[in-house]
């Protein structure tokens, strides 16, 4: 049985450094030793803190373990060297050989002499030193010297603290004479060198003889070793959706050409439905050096569930969930729902007409006749027949928009086509279209892109900047009007809003002022109006609201046609290829119109006078 006393927090660790202390876990598991733990010493601290515990461990190590171990000695001892020991007492300086097991070397002169010199020894009887080796003297000592005390020295114990104080080491030369390195003064050098946690009382044990004194000389010995702290985990924030399908990335496809539409797959999630989950961070536990000194863990990283829009989180903030039926994204470290609608199919008399509060995402086409509303995008997979669009973002067409004289796409954001036919487009921003516009009406406040093919040819096409191209018109001198800048009717139709909005405007003010007279009059009247007075008080409070709302929805449209009007200051119509003659320009109150074939050109507004330029 091993026994050994030491500090721990609770039985559990104590048995577990037990354990390591007595280096039995490599030879045994934990149900083949009879282990026993038992409090023997505690001292509380101050409220609590700084509490000390001491249990000794006994460990019983199985019998058949014993004799296994027994049998590993002996199976060593076959082939043990024979050994020379120096015994110094007050009677003088003596050697004592051991013989060799099995196939052992004997003990050498040559070993006898290394370790007289190491020790100092000097005026050695080589007469005895002969005697002991001919004639095979063992476990006798034989004097071969005369002691001299002003040549004794004390054992020297050395102790080095290394890896920050988490370790120990210890190193002794025996005593020649002086003072012996007993268990006690090695535990006393332990002490002053601050080494009071951690330490290997068996291994301290094993190192003395059973009187105590040092077996032999060590160096470098581990004999303490601190517990490390013990790391916290950070929180982890689980997303229960696709993270990599929010990214929205144009790319060119192996034509050259430029798909706007096959952005990302939706992630789809209904009211309820569990968005993330955190698992919260967990603080370490400090360790301890040997000198005992508290070693206090890494900080752990916290962190919150990036709740957005249309979620809620948990009152543990643990859980984000969905308030809404839509599409998931993840977009400047927040969680948003954005409300999403999706038809698997075409939309058809099946589907009825769509009006949705969100983004629309149409797996096919949209059939003649048919309507699409949607406060956010609308996204079509296919093509668009003959319908109307309206979107408060985005329209992106994958394919066509053939209009037949009746279809319309309308958008607030940018609309996004392959290619235009018999249609009319309006949009608040830009319209991109990557093959070609034909025999269509359009109108964009800022810019009209037409790419790859690049064609433009008969309709009306309006810009508020720029329209760029690489062919306008054609051979047969189709009818193609092309306009950009402030046209007259443009700044008309903001004059004439203007006096709407000043109208409107004034009728709210007469409509507060006629309040505050009747509230005053009915204050005079203690609380009291006539019939004819409370129906005024109601007409005019509810005109008031329905004017607020119409100002509100004038001032708006009314900066966004501020906004045409300064993004046509400075008009511009660029064509990379060719201008076909008959093509009318209109930049701003300018007509230009096109008497012959031109390429590589551009017409721009400057100083108030349309000029001509390289396309570059």
């Amino acid at each position: 049985m091993r026994e050994v006393k030491l500090e721990a927090t609770n039985e559990a660790e104590a048995i577990q450094k037990a354990l390591e202390e007595l280096e039995l876990q490599k030879d045994y598991s934990r149900d083949e030793l009879d282990i026993k733990a038992e409090l023997i010493e505690e001292e509380k601290g101050f409220l609590g803190f700084g509490a000390k515990k001491i249990y000794q461990v006994q460990v019983s190590i199985p019998e058949d373990g014993e004799e296994k171990a027994s049998e590993e000695v002996e199976e060593k001892v076959e082939f043990q060297d024979g050994e020379v020991d120096l015994i110094v007492n007050e009677e003088g300086i003596f050697i004592q050989l051991t013989p060799p097991q099995g196939n052992g070397e004997e003990v050498s002169l040559v070993q006898i002499e290394d370790l007289l010199e190491a020790k100092e020894i000097t005026e050695v009887d080589y007469d005895q030193v002969s005697e002991a080796l001919t004639e095979d003297i063992y476990n006798e000592p034989i004097q071969v010297a005369q002691r001299k005390p002003e040549l004794d020295r004390d054992a020297e114990i050395g102790v080095n603290l290394k890896n920050d104080g988490m370790e120990a080491y210890l190193s002794i030369k025996p005593a020649l004479g002086g003072k012996k390195a007993t268990l006690e003064r090695i535990k006393s050098a332990l002490a002053e060198a601050g080494v009071a946690f951690g330490i290997k009382e068996q291994k301290l044990k094993d190192l003395v003889d059973e009187d105590g004194v040092l077996k032999q000389e060590i160096e470098e010995v581990l004999i303490a070793k601190g517990a490390e702290p013990v790391k916290g985990s950070p929180a982890e924030i689980d997303f229960k959706f696709d993270l990599e399908s929010e990214e929205r990335q144009v790319r060119e496809l192996e034509n050259g050409s430029v798909d706007y539409l096959n952005l990302n797959k939706i992630n789809n999630v209904k009211p309820g439905d569990v968005l993330a989950t955190k698992t919260p961070s967990q603080s370490g536990s400090p360790g301890t050096t040997v000198t005992g000194d508290k070693v206090e863990p890494e900080p752990v990283e916290d962190k919150s569930i990036p709740a957005g829009k249309n979620t809620k989180l948990s009152s543990d903030s643990l859980t984000l969930e969905s308030e809404i039926e839509g599409q998931v994204i993840y977009e400047r470290d927040k969680i948003d729902v954005v409300p999403v609608h999706t038809v698997q199919g075409d939309v058809d008399l099946s589907t009825g007409n769509i009006k949705f509060v969100g983004t629309v995402v149409i797996e096919g086409d949209v059939i003649d006749g048919m309507r699409v509303e949607a406060k956010e995008d609308i996204q079509v997979k296919g093509s668009v027949h003959a319908a109307e669009l309206e979107a408060g973002e985005e329209i992106l067409v994958k394919n066509g928009f053939i209009g037949k004289d009746k279809g319309e796409l309308s958008a607030d954001g940018d609309i996004k086509v392959k290619f235009i036919e018999n249609g009319r487009v309006v949009t608040d921003n830009d319209l991109i279209v990557t093959e070609a516009i034909m025999h269509s009406d359009i109108d964009a406040a800022r810019i009209i892109r037409v790419e790859n093919k690049g064609l433009i040819v008969g309709g009306k096409i309006r810009a508020g900047r720029e329209i760029e191209a690489k062919v306008v018109g054609s051979n047969l001198g189709t009818k193609t009007e092309l306009y950009v800048g402030v046209t007259p009717e443009l700044r008309d139709k903001y004059n004439q809003l203007k006096d709407e909005l000043a109208d409107y405007q004034q009728e709210l003010e007469e409509a507060v002022k006629t309040i505050k007279y009747l509230k005053k009059k009915q204050e005079q009247n203690d609380g009291q109006l006539s019939d004819r007075d409370r129906e005024v008080m109601g007409q005019k409070t509810r005109a008031r609201f329905q004017t607020a709302k119409e100002i509100e929805d004038l001032k708006e449209d009314k900066e966004s046609l501020e906004k045409r009007l300064d993004e046509g200051k400075n008009g511009r119509i660029k064509v990379q290829d060719t201008l076909h003659s008959g093509v009318k320009l209109t930049i701003g109150t300018e007509v230009k119109r096109i008497s012959k074939k031109l390429t590589n050109v551009q017409y721009y507004i400057e100083d108030g006078e349309v000029n001509k330029g390289s396309y570059s």
